[in-house]
């Protein structure tokens, strides 16, 4: 099992931080999590709003902890493509940082769900589906032949060559698509890419959308079998587990008021904005449970603990849906940086020695 972070960027530090501050710091953990032994990092994308994330280029971001790095892989989690008026440009981009990262590069892609976002960027939200599967379309052609020409209903290229030359034939080695709803498991799907996820719900239900992915995956790529699913916790470690927890809930609890806010879960659009409709489901759940509740829920999902409590727990995921990917949230709604830093040390020295020999044989046995 390859154990990896998602980084956030958020900026709710008690006292106040500068976002200068912030990002140098939440950088210094990206360094660190190679020092520590985790396999991979990942960074998301978005814009506008440092009380939920901030990260408005993280192709950028990872070419200066390419400089900074040696071992681990990094990867962007993702690109939003409804939001680049360019496809050709992206594809540039991703062809000139994997080349410079020499097989590191994990390359994958979103939709992207705010609405601020997509108002600010001037993108109607209920094009996204179908910007999204043309776009990731377009740009894995490119990447394929080095040569970029479409005609598409939202994007154009008169033909030219990219360069650098691409290396990467990404249909071939492998990508990832954030998959969070059902059709957007589907999409990933029908591109050949792995699921990207948040852990959100009850493993079982994550469990199930996880099948429902590989099914379609295996109907559309006969040839091909899907890779390991990559899901994000929010999480927290500690060897006392009344720390752990008294920690863990402060902080999960922050964390999912600024996911309700910044995506306006409170609010009724959903029902209304094409290719968004099961987000109207959840977002009724939570009014009707009541916001303390649906936090709770939130918070009992994620796994943290002791070490030995994300082990079982992870050994459990394993072995109910098969080969897992964990991308571990370690730093998020304003912890300080030293309960971060320790908590990150102790998954290097505890967590990720043990989760590196699970697979679904092991887990199962």
């Amino acid at each position: 099992m390859e154990v990896g972070l998602q980084f956030i960027f958020q900026n709710t530090h008690d006292g106040g931080m500068s976002d200068s501050e912030m990002f140098r710091r939440e950088t210094g953990i990206a360094i660190l999590a190679e020092e520590v032994g985790m396999d991979f990092i990942q960074a998301p994308e978005h814009h506008f709003d440092p009380g939920y994330a901030m990260m408005p280029d993280n192709m950028q971001w990872l070419a200066y902890l390419g400089a900074k790095t040696n071992r681990m892989k990094i990867g962007t989690g993702a690109i939003i493509l409804p939001w680049w008026s360019n496809p050709t440009r992206v594809a540039e981009k991703i062809a000139m940082l994997d080349i410079l990262l020499e097989g590191r590069f994990m390359l994958g892609f979103g939709r992207g769900l705010a609405k601020k976002e997509y108002e600010a960027f001037g993108v109607d939200m209920g094009e996204a589906r179908e910007r999204f599967d043309t776009a990731a379309e377009v740009i894995l052609d490119i990447l394929e032949s080095g040569i970029a020409e479409y005609d598409t209903k939202f994007f154009k290229q008169s033909r030219v060559e990219i360069h650098p030359r691409p290396e990467t034939k990404w249909r071939e080695v492998g990508f990832q698509s954030v998959a969070m709803t059902p059709d957007s498991g589907i999409a990933a799907a029908n591109l050949g890419a792995a699921m990207m996820s948040f852990v959100q719900l009850p493993w079982e239900q994550h469990h199930e959308a996880v099948e429902a992915w590989r099914d379609r995956f295996r109907e559309v790529h006969p040839d091909k079998e899907p890779g390991a699913p990559v899901f994000s916790d929010f999480t927290f470690c500690h060897e006392d587990p009344d720390f752990a927890e008294e920690i863990a809930r402060r902080y999960l609890s922050q964390y999912y008021l600024s996911v309700i806010k910044h995506y306006d879960f409170d609010g009724s659009h959903w029902g209304d904005t094409q290719g968004y409709q099961a987000y109207q489901a959840g977002a009724d759940a939570i009014k009707e449970a009541g916001l303390e509740a649906a936090a709770e829920g939130f918070v009992q999902s994620q796994l943290w603990g002791t070490p030995e409590q994300i082990i079982e727990g992870w050994k459990q995921r394993v072995e109910m849906t098969g080969e897992l990917r964990p991308a571990m949230a370690v730093s998020y709604a304003g912890m300080p940086f030293d309960l971060v830093e320790n908590s990150l040390r102790l998954i290097g020295e505890k967590v990720v020695p043990e989760l590196h020999k699970v697979s679904a044989g092991v887990a199962a046995a």
